[in-house]
């Protein structure tokens, strides 16, 4: 199986988000031992959403149409969101726009958000009210909070403190639960009544 793993921030130095979504890339690949592409939303520049979107999406941006494919192949989704204002950053937003074409149809996805502080919540709300509709995407009943993200998951192979233990444990039973839901939708996407699903827009 492969996964998709999406790091939306576009911070260029002190990156947590692409620190936790390097962490989770090396659990993948070393303890569940699937295939990974990593999207890293602070080094690619996709172009944002515009109406001429809907007149020819196959020659939008070329640099979408590279993800598009990465995300297309994929069984299983990790999206990692850092708390920008109360919100996610604009450049994840926009992958959500863009992504109405199947990309994310029918599989299932882990939300991890991330704080530098005590917050992290708002993420979380958001997305699962709002990027579904179109996308189709699952997600799975557990996500992750990261809190104090500069203090942890800063080792793949030793904690610094008891919270640190706490939060990769927990990442890795997650990432498990999540392996388990994506080996049996593999199933349902394979089904007659989704294959053939006529509504592209959900209501």
């Amino acid at each position: 199986m492969k996964y998709s793993i999406i790091s939306g921030s576009t911070r260029l130095n002190k990156n947590q988000s692409l620190k936790i979504a390097k962490f989770i890339e090396n659990i993948i690949l070393h303890t569940l031992k699937q295939e990974v592409f990593l999207l890293d939303l602070s080094s690619v520049s996709i172009k944002y959403w515009d109406e001429s979107f809907w007149k020819s999406h196959a020659t939008f941006d070329s640099n979408w149409n590279k993800v598009r494919a990465e995300l297309s192949s994929s069984d299983g989704i990790v999206i990692i969101a850092p708390e920008w204002n109360g919100s996610i950053p604009p450049a994840l937003r926009n992958i959500f726009h863009l992504a109405v074409k199947g990309e994310f149809a029918n599989k299932p996805a882990l939300l991890i958000s991330v704080s530098s502080s005590i917050n992290g919540v708002y993420p979380i709300v958001e997305l699962k009210i709002s990027s579904a509709k179109n996308s189709y995407i699952n997600y799975i009943p557990q996500h992750i909070i990261i809190r104090n993200a500069t203090a942890v998951l800063n080792s793949n192979n030793s904690y610094t403190s008891e919270e640190d233990k706490i939060i990769q444990e927990r990442i890795i039973y997650v990432l498990k639960v999540l392996n388990v839901y994506t080996e049996n939708f593999i199933q349902i996407r394979n089904s007659d009544i989704i294959k053939n699903y006529p509504y592209p827009n959900g209501m």
